[in-house]
């Protein structure tokens, strides 16, 4: 299995309102070449239909079983593309790539979803933790990640 460059950036995603965030970030990745690692439903395939993802599982973090799955797909994805960066607006299927990424030293980007208001979910709160910048579409979220940065609403 051949690696390839190192100036990818992995965007990780499950369907709705987190694939939109990250869409919404176009503007800025479209500049650079780009992997998505996303969980495969009707909206994911329909909006990345020009793109080629790598297909994850739908999973749960309370569920040691989909972890372990999780953490096979992160590893096989990040061993062969190796990315400069990887940002995700949230879900369980963030976790694993969060977890390698910290062990392969690989900068991640959190970005809080909209629908969020005071209170980060569970793997909200795990990977924030392990991120190297959180990044925050509301003031409101500083309760939840005070080291957070406010970038505004992206739409």
């Amino acid at each position: 299995m051949k690696k390839t460059s190192t100036n990818n950036i992995l965007l990780v995603s499950s369907s709705g309102g987190v694939l939109l965030d990250l869409l919404a970030l176009k503007p800025w990745w479209s500049q650079h070449k780009i992997i998505w690692a996303v969980v495969k439903a009707a909206d994911t395939e329909s909006l990345l239909a020009d793109q080629t993802p790598y297909w994850l599982h739908d999973s749960s973090i309370r569920d040691p079983w989909n972890l372990m799955t999780g953490l096979g797909q992160a590893w096989h994805i990040l061993h062969r593309h190796r990315p400069a960066l990887i940002v995700s607006a949230g879900s369980a299927p963030a976790v694993p790539f969060f977890l390698i990424a910290r062990f392969l030293r690989i900068p991640t980007f959190w970005l809080t979803t909209l629908n969020l208001l005071t209170t980060a979910g569970l793997s909200a709160r795990i990977c924030a933790r392990l991120a190297s910048r959180v990044l925050l579409q509301r003031h409101s979220m500083h309760l939840a990640h005070p080291d957070g940065i406010v970038i505004g609403e992206l739409y």
